[in-house]
């Protein structure tokens, strides 16, 4: 319902600016820019949904707001630049309509009413809402609520004797298991399912639900955004110095903590949380790409799966060796959203 709202509270604004409001520089200007905001917002919530199927959330706020460095972008070059000339475009016709009745003289209360309609589009708009409800969570108090239940863990692993090794599964969901949906799409990893411990009936809470979120709260118990007293956005932009996490505890228990991804360690800020919480070993593109056996070998992101855990193969062996406590940490890429990459020395299967 909002949206059609918004929409004719826009077309509205539109025709009785275009037809009645007259000739104004400065009604004009704030108009256009007013709808042009309308026009934007809704582009930006086409996009956002696109990637998480769920608008402009924390996610987005959360990408935007940090390191972007080693993103992969390049697909999304010759559609941003579209977007770019579209939205040129949308703005020269509506300064086109807007003024077609420029030669007429201007009427003050038209040109209120057109604005008023315009600041009512943007305000009934979904991405309006969205963004607000956002940027009113990073600057509200904490929840008192979230600090009596939250338990803060122990420092330590008393009498550590197991080494641990930890796989991240990009994008990686349980509807990949179903076979009646894929068909033998998963059967080693469904085979360590079944034999294993598995989780099912879980349910996915706000702020552990994209990369950089899923690592925080796996490690440290906690959302990403996690309402803690004081300012949420600086304790995120310091994943929580204050809080205690698994590398915390590992590296307090004499483990040697490592991580290897294919991607840019740089990007969401991976790096910073990392070495913030016990990881002192960190291997990410610009890491690998001096040991891998083809540097070459990329996808949009970084080194394919196949080039990673080669690597962290190596690595485990390596460590095992040692004969040191260690923990060994890895993150995949290929099943990320919304295409994915296949690696060459992967069977294609078609479903």
């Amino acid at each position: 319902m909002s949206e059609l709202l918004s929409f004719a509270l826009f077309l509205a604004s539109v025709l009785i600016y275009a037809w009645k409001a007259g000739r104004n520089t400065w009604w004009f200007a704030a108009t256009l820019t007013v709808l042009g905001l309308f026009v934007v917002l809704n582009i930006t919530l086409f996009a956002s949904d696109y990637f998480t199927g769920d608008g402009i959330n924390d996610a987005v706020l959360y990408t935007l707001t940090n390191s972007l460095t080693g993103a992969g972008v390049s697909k999304y070059i010759l559609p941003g630049i579209g977007i770019v000339l579209g939205l040129t475009a949308v703005f020269g016709a509506l300064g086109w309509i807007l003024r077609r009745r420029r030669h007429h003289p201007h009427h003050f209360g038209y040109s209120l009413l057109a604005l008023l309609l315009a600041l009512g589009s943007v305000d009934a708009s979904p991405a309006f809402r969205q963004i607000t409800e956002l940027v009113k969570s990073q600057s509200r108090d904490g929840d008192p609520d979230f600090a009596a239940y939250y338990k803060e863990p122990s420092k330590t692993i008393p009498d550590p004797k197991l080494n641990l090794v930890y796989i991240y599964g990009e994008s990686l969901e349980r509807t990949y298991f179903d076979n009646e949906a894929f068909p033998d799409l998963t059967p080693e990893l469904g085979a360590l399912k079944n034999e294993g411990l598995d989780f099912s009936h879980t349910q996915q809470l706000p702020g552990t639900d994209y990369t950089i979120a899923g690592m925080v709260a796996s490690q440290c118990g906690i959302p990403l955004f996690a309402p803690f007293e004081g300012n949420a956005s600086a304790s995120v932009s310091s994943f929580f110095p204050q809080n205690i996490c698994l590398g915390d505890i590992l590296k307090n228990s004499g483990y040697q903590n490592y991580f290897v991804q294919g991607a840019n360690l740089r990007f969401a800020g991976k790096d910073v949380f990392l070495k913030s919480h016990g990881f002192d070993h960190l291997y990410g593109s610009e890491e690998l790409k001096s040991v891998v056996a083809d540097p070459h070998y990329r996808n949009d992101w970084g080194f394919y799966d196949d080039t990673v855990l080669d690597e962290a193969w190596k690595k485990f062996e390596e460590l095992s060796r040692s004969g040191q406590r260690f923990s060994l940490f890895t993150l995949t890429v290929d099943t990320h959203h919304p295409d994915g990459f296949i690696s060459r020395t992967c069977n294609r299967k078609k479903i």
